[in-house]
């Protein structure tokens, strides 16, 4: 395996656009980074029970993913659309958001489902992983590395969303129809 092609893609993937980083980003903007906290722990720590269960899954069916990837396609757009929706109408006003702070479990349930994630696993696993590396010790390895490089990504994204709050909030309207068309991007270039 090709370590540069491999780091290659895993920062490229976990730095660009997604449904995490995206909700991450607007979650910060809402509620700051600490308020965040709950939200952002949750995806993080899906994301890495996705990274091992995709390596679990994707070690003993190896042969199996071809069949059910359109299914987790589906699902995966549906799922952004709707996403897409909830945040392009979502009320702007300031009081409320305390209570309105996504929780641990939407958070991890969301980045367990989330397709961009699904497929980056299944790509980092049968691409770089599995044709050149058999034993355990050397799949954990290279899987705690990719979780590692998505988990700064997405904490990147959290802090680029607290860190430009004010501006945001100014912006309410105009923050809300870009992500929402960010996380339709999202669902389409699926089948691109």
């Amino acid at each position: 395996m090709s370590i540069t092609a491999f780091l290659s893609y895993v920062v490229i993937t976990s730095i660009t656009p997604g449904p995490s980083n995206i909700l991450m980003m607007n979650e910060s903007r809402k509620c700051g980074i600490t308020g965040a906290w709950r939200f952002s722990s949750g995806i993080l720590a899906g994301f890495a029970v996705l990274g091992f269960m995709s390596g679990a899954l994707t070690t003993s069916l190896y042969s199996w993913i071809p069949v059910i990837e359109p299914y987790f396609k589906l699902a995966g757009a549906a799922y952004l659309l709707y996403l897409a929706w909830q945040i392009s109408f979502q009320k702007g006003s300031k009081k409320g958001y305390e209570d309105m702070q996504s929780s641990f479990l939407s958070g991890f349930i969301f980045q367990v489902i989330n397709i961009k994630s699904i497929l980056f696993f299944l790509t980092v696993m049968s691409v770089f992983i599995l044709p050149f590396y058999h034993s355990v010790k050397s799949i954990v390895f290279y899987l705690t590395l990719a979780i590692f490089l998505g988990w700064l990504a997405l904490l990147l994204w959290s802090g680029f969303g607290s860190i430009f709050k004010n501006l945001f909030t100014k912006h309410d309207k105009s923050f809300r129809v870009i992500m929402s068309l960010l996380l339709i991007y999202s669902a389409v270039s699926i089948y691109l």
